[in-house]
């Protein structure tokens, strides 16, 4: 617990909880998960655009301000897809999960 933990087991944690209230781990934890599905989901999204815009401009005729724009474009899709995890709804649906999510 970081409010009461010596300095060399904070050093040495993997995790700690600043306030003294273990009831937040689960909802840490359901963050968590979600935020690793969120990160395959923009691998994806980001990788899916990159194939697009090669194979277009191997077996197309691609513009370079279209292919520029087209990269930038799926840039500002994961980010604000990113975005997702900071919505005041992502905080209340993993609090609201009793244990975490299985």
């Amino acid at each position: 617990m970081g409010g009461s933990g010596a300095d060399l087991t904070l050093q040495a944690a993997d995790a700690v909880v600043t306030r003294d209230d273990l009831a937040t781990v689960p909802a840490v934890l359901a963050l968590a998960r979600r935020a690793r599905r969120l990160v395959i989901a923009n691998l994806v999204i980001a990788a899916t655009f990159i194939a697009v815009l090669v194979a277009w401009d191997l077996f197309g005729d691609l513009p370079l301000p279209l292919g520029v724009a087209g990269h930038e474009g799926s840039t500002v899709i994961v980010g604000l897809n990113g975005l997702r995890l900071l919505r005041d709804a992502a905080w209340k649906r993993a609090a609201a999960i009793p244990g975490g999510p299985r």
